[in-house]
This record gives C-alpha cells, sequence and structure tokens, in this order.
C-alpha cells in the first residue's frame, strides 16, 4: 500500500465526515418556515408565545449550526403517566424522553458535546425568581436549524415527549449562534484518521 493510496483514503473519508457533520446549507426560506411551524403547531405541547420565539430563531438562520443549552431541574418523584411505573426515577424517566431525542439528533449530524451533575446553588441570579437551584446541565449540537426542525415535526419524537413534562420541575433551554468550541468533533476526527493514517504508512510501507 503506497503513501498516496494511505493519504489519499484518510482524506476522503475525512471530506465525507465533513460534508455529513457541517456541510453547505442555505438558510431557511419563508416557505419552509411557515411549513416546519405549520406541523409542529398540530402537536398539543407547544405555546402560541413558544411559536413566536421559535420563528424568530428560525427567521436569523444563518445555515450554519448551533447549540441549545440547557438547565433543568428534576422533580422528586415522576408524575405517573402510561409508561412510567411507581417506583422509576425522574432520572429514569428524563432518559427514556432523551434516548428518542439523541436518536433522533445523531441521525442528523446533532451531538451532545457537554453534560454534567450541578455541583451547588447559583452563585449569581439576577432579575430571575426561582433560578437558585439547579440539577443538570446540558449543550447540544445540532447541524442547523433545518435539522433542529426536522426533529421537532417526527412524530415518533412527540411519542415520548410527555416523558420529559413528567421528570421536569423546571427547565430552560436557548439556543446560541454563532458559538465556538475549542478543539471539537471535527478536530478529533481528523487527527484520528491522521494518526491511523501514520501509522499506516510507517507500518505498511
Amino acid at each position: 500500500m503506497t503513501p498516496l493510496i494511505i493519504w489519499t483514503t484518510a482524506f476522503l473519508l475525512y471530506a465525507i465526515f465533513w460534508l455529513w457533520y457541517v456541510g453547505f446549507r442555505k438558510p431557511l426560506s419563508k416557505s419552509e418556515i411557515d411549513h416546519y411551524l405549520k406541523e409542529l403547531s398540530e402537536f398539543d405541547n407547544n405555546s402560541a408565545q413558544g411559536l413566536a420565539n421559535l420563528r424568530q430563531f428560525l427567521e436569523n438562520d444563518t445555515g450554519k449550526s448551533f447549540v441549545m443549552v440547557n438547565s433543568i431541574s428534576l422533580k422528586k418523584t415522576p408524575d405517573l403517566i402510561e409508561g412510567v411505573k411507581e417506583g422509576d426515577s425522574s432520572l429514569k424517566t428524563l432518559i427514556t424522553y432523551h434516548k428518542s431525542f439523541m436518536k433522533a439528533m445523531l441521525k442528523r449530524a446533532g451531538i451532545g458535546i457537554f453534560q454534567g451533575r450541578v455541583a451547588g446553588k447559583s452563585v449569581d441570579v439576577i432579575g430571575i425568581e426561582n433560578a437558585e437551584e439547579w440539577q443538570i446541565s446540558g449543550i447540544n449540537r445540532f447541524r442547523s436549524r433545518r435539522d433542529f426542525m426536522e426533529i421537532l415535526i417526527t412524530p415518533e419524537f412527540h411519542e415520548k415527549h410527555d416523558f420529559k413534562f413528567a421528570a421536569l420541575s423546571k427547565s430552560i433551554a436557548y439556543p446560541v449562534d454563532p458559538w465556538f468550541q475549542l478543539g471539537g468533533f471535527p478536530m478529533t476526527v481528523g487527527l484520528v484518521m491522521a494518526l491511523i493514517a501514520a501509522l499506516l504508512h510507517i507500518f505498511l510501507t
């Protein structure tokens, strides 16, 4: 196996990954926004204010990726809706919802880039009520607003949505765009591919 074949293959594989994970995408058109919001409004778990906020977010589309920042607090015990058993924890109930959501994200190059348990009470709260205590913080990366909306209008996603409300006592989620992550997933994948190519170069040539 020649070095040219090794490095060309590595480059092509990374190019395929980059096109999937980043790609070239245009901002949403007005007709697309109207379509997505119409589809989403058919589900009964969306408020008028929430849809209005979402429209503003979609109208400011850049065509690039964004992250959703989440802070959540769990109920002591989850609501006993269909599918939740006596003795189930709120965390287990939330994970049931989260699995379906993450599966839909991954299909569209979305990943969770950060998740952790809150270490203490908020050290600085200004102009917000009931924001001193949270339990879990997480950041999810979405490839584009278009991909985000494709997830939200999927019926399978809404089948598990009640588990979220059954588990959470309070939550806040807001999008951030533009955003920057030092290193990041694309760089990690690129370095791993380069390492594998270098090892093949050394041992096979």
